[in-house]
């Protein structure tokens, strides 16, 4: 089912099956800038990641012994069991609260809420999630919004660029055929801090950059100044994906990193995820921008 957030500016659809942005539109131009599912290329287009982020090493965790299966992305995406509270016209949070079906993949007890809100600028979403456990709960989070591009047939993918706010050396890890994080580099020149965008530039998957020290991102033309601004300042990584000839360009804000490829598989031994003890709350906000 879709919900509708509306305010002077915006309309937003979001699907209840996993709490996934499948539209956001300007109200005066009428333009989308989220891209529009096709299953033969991609069947999503925001998925929410928790508790983890990509694949997983051996398609499981540990924990205290104890094996647990877990998907790719974790288990809010695709989820059909979470709550839904329409808060206002343009404002809904989407919950999903531990359980005997949550504990099969994921052994804590927790909730986790996705807020969606409209402002005048555009779609703020903020992750809450508490430890209701008795023990230390460990975690990552994190986005995965495929924005349109190009968002015309006039124009193409390297008409494109991402700006970052200053001229940075970016360094990305690299992923290996397993899906997992290798060791290897890739390094990437800016241009008066713009990365180009290409049809090749996914072919070796997503880049991922780890500890970074931006803030932001904007995705625009080259003969633009003004786009999509994707805000995430607290989030310590960030990953560019397509599938090669797709139109549209992931913009993922990551709480923690995919497995590596010789990373133990224990949640105790995971030291990208975050620790939240016993009755403790976290929340953490991306805001998408369209200028």
């Amino acid at each position: 089912m879709l919900y509708t957030l509306e305010n002077q500016n915006f309309i937003c659809l979001i699907e209840s099956v996993g709490a996934e942005v499948r539209s956001l539109k300007k109200k005066e131009t009428k333009e989308e800038y989220i891209w529009q599912i096709n299953n033969t290329i991609w069947g999503s287009s925001a998925p929410v990641l928790f508790p983890s982020i990509g694949n997983i090493k051996s398609n499981k965790i540990t924990y205290r012994v104890e094996e647990f299966a877990m998907p790719k992305h974790g288990i809010v995406r695709n989820n059909k069991h979470l709550s839904i509270h329409q808060i206002s016209a343009s404002k809904c949070a989407f919950t999903l609260m531990s359980s005997q079906l949550t504990k099969e993949q994921y052994p804590f007890d927790f909730s986790f809420t996705i807020i969606y809100e409209l402002s005048s600028k555009g779609l703020q979403m903020t992750y809450e999630i508490v430890n209701k456990d008795e023990v230390p709960m460990f975690f990552s989070c994190g986005g995965h919004t495929a924005y349109a591009c190009p968002l015309d047939k006039n124009t193409k993918l390297s008409d494109y660029i991402i700006e970052f706010p200053n001229t940075i050396s970016l360094h990305s890890l690299t992923l290996g055929g397993s899906g997992l994080l290798t060791n290897q580099l890739r390094a990437f020149e800016l241009q008066q801090n713009q990365l180009e965008l290409s049809d090749t530039i996914f072919n070796e998957d997503a880049l991922v950059f780890a500890n970074i020290n931006f803030k932001w991102v904007r995705l625009r033309k080259k003969n633009q100044a003004k786009g999509i601004k994707v805000v995430f300042k607290d989030y310590p990584h960030l990953a560019l994906w397509s599938k090669p000839g797709a139109d549209y360009v992931c913009i993922e804000p990551w709480l923690g990193l995919p497995d590596m490829e010789d990373e133990s598989i224990d949640l105790l031994e995971k030291s990208t995820y975050k620790t939240i003890h016993p009755n403790e709350q976290f929340s953490i906000v991306i805001a998408t921008e369209i200028e």
